[in-house]
């Protein structure tokens, strides 16, 4: 384990990288409520696991381009936003991912000048904040069809997946993104099939599962006509404690 600062972060929200606007996150949380349940035979308080939830609350500097912080959170949407915070830019970094209601959104202006945005998002759809690690090395490009390196996880596991997607952009065509796995590193299957999305229905995210055995290796594959797809993939192994199972 090596230890790493936070530096060279990337923040992703629906398919918006405003890795250049966030300026500080005040909240990442993935907390669980408490359920207090005292026994006769017990001198102590018994307590078990409740409900999982999630959290993420950011600043961004106020920025009017367009795709850019303001045009991205203006908008206060009341259907689920997909976001994806990397912990640096390269596979294998940490990540959360939170499929969330905003329900906060406001300006600060500071005593010197500055104007920030302050958008507060929780868990919707009843799933948890979820602690991932990058497939992609953060935002990439494929400029055609194509697969990324591989990844070797050491084995293989059999609780199924947990993908997200954040598509920045694509000059044209319609890509679609694919998880890939494999038992040897040669042989590969599709995993995991992502919604394909045409060139101007960009920005756009999504979160998908999948159940079973899962390869030791994984990558990244994309097939279609296009051109310069800019996205960023992250994902979670399933592992036997987690609140749902994926079998």
């Amino acid at each position: 384990m090596v230890k790493k600062n936070g530096l060279a972060q990337q923040f992703f929200i629906e398919g918006y990288d405003l890795s250049g606007d966030v300026g500080s996150l005040q909240e990442v949380s993935s907390p669980h409520a408490v359920l207090e349940t005292p026994v006769l035979n017990k001198s102590g308080m018994v307590r078990v696991a409740g409900k999982s939830d999630g959290a993420i609350s950011f600043n961004a500097w106020f920025n009017d381009a367009s795709e850019q912080s303001f045009d991205a959170t203006k908008a206060l949407p009341t259907v689920d936003s997909v976001i994806l915070y990397a912990i640096g830019g390269a596979v294998n970094d940490a990540a959360a991912a939170l499929v969330a209601k905003r329900i906060d959104y406001g300006w600060v202006e500071g005593a010197d000048g500055s104007l920030e945005l302050s958008i507060t998002a929780r868990a919707a759809a009843g799933i948890p904040l979820e602690w991932m690690v990058m497939l992609s090395a953060g935002k990439i490009t494929h400029a055609s069809a194509t697969s990324s390196a591989s990844r070797d996880d050491t084995s293989s596991t059999s609780k199924g997946l947990i993908g997200v997607v954040e598509i920045i952009d694509t000059d044209s065509g319609t890509p679609t993104i694919i998880i890939e796995d494999s038992a040897n590193g040669s042989s590969w299957a599709t995993l995991l099939s992502f919604t394909a999305v045409a060139s101007g229905s960009e920005p756009e995210a999504e979160r998908k599962t999948v159940t079973g055995t899962i390869g030791r290796y994984l990558r990244i594959t994309t097939t279609g006509s296009f051109t310069n797809c800019d996205f960023a993939v992250a994902y979670r192994r399933g592992l036997t404690e987690d609140d749902v199972d994926l079998g």
